[in-house]
């Protein structure tokens, strides 16, 4: 009987101990997962931490190389704005050295148009005097200054021998001083045209013309005196205008 307890607790004694033996590799199985799973936990920030950076780094660079397009169009832009510019300075420069010729053959030609403006106001039947050869002065005046470009200073004379042109073409009445050598005397002055330039005074007593041929005013017959006092009344536009019967000196040029 004693003999069965010995082998009974000898059984029990190597379950013990086989238990122990079989428990220690489990234990160090479970360490050795535990582990693995918390350096597969590292491993997988890791990861993740390096992906995020490559996600940063990728979209950086793409950014780069969106500024690098945007900077190359604006440079290829700004090239061609350059080429044109500098056409466009090319072009400006041929046109100043053109405009400096144009102005050098211009200029004289605008100084011999003055003066002989100048000579056939003096020379031409003397009306509006003052007006006129102010306008010429004024002229003379233009040429000379600097300030004022070739096209104003053409554009101006032209203006004035269109003026004078329409001297020719229009009939005109006004009031003026008659100065002679017995006195000076208020009158009416009446211009057909070019073609004659009469005089009637406030009483209507007495009419002249201005002769060419003479250099001077002279007297006319009475019988013009209706004739004239009419045409200073259709100039005035204070009666319609009709035929009249005026004295002409066909001697001298128009404009």
């Amino acid at each position: 009987m004693q003999t069965i307890y010995s082998k009974a607790a000898l059984f029990a004694l190597g379950c013990s101990v086989s238990l122990l033996v079989q428990a220690g590799p489990l234990d160090q199985t479970q360490k050795t997962l535990q582990q693995s799973h918390r350096e597969g936990a590292e491993v997988q920030r890791s990861i993740n931490q390096l992906d995020s950076q490559t996600r940063e780094n990728y979209e950086e660079y793409s950014a780069v190389l969106r500024q690098a397009d945007l900077v190359e169009a604006y440079n290829r832009q700004l090239s061609r704005m350059i080429e044109d510019q500098a056409r466009e300075l090319a072009d400006i420069e041929t046109q100043l050295a053109s405009l400096a010729e144009t102005e050098q053959a211009t200029l004289p030609l605008l100084v011999r148009m003055q003066a002989m403006l100048e000579q056939f106001v003096a020379s031409d039947m003397p009306f509006l005097p003052q007006e006129r050869e102010q306008r010429v002065e004024r002229l003379a005046r233009l040429l000379d200054r600097a300030d004022v470009s070739l096209a104003e200073k053409y554009r101006q004379i032209l203006e004035a021998y269109q003026i004078e042109a329409e001297y020719g073409r229009t009939l005109e009445a006004w009031s003026g001083t008659l100065e002679q050598q017995e006195s000076d005397r208020e009158v009416t002055f009446l211009r057909l045209g070019r073609v004659g330039l009469y005089y009637q005074t406030l009483d209507g007593e007495e009419s002249g013309r201005w002769s060419r041929e003479q250099g001077g005013w002279e007297t006319l017959d009475d019988q013009f005196n209706w004739s004239i006092r009419k045409g200073i009344s259709v100039a005035r536009q204070q009666s319609v205008p009709e035929l009249l019967e005026l004295p002409l000196e066909l001697t001298g040029e128009a404009l």
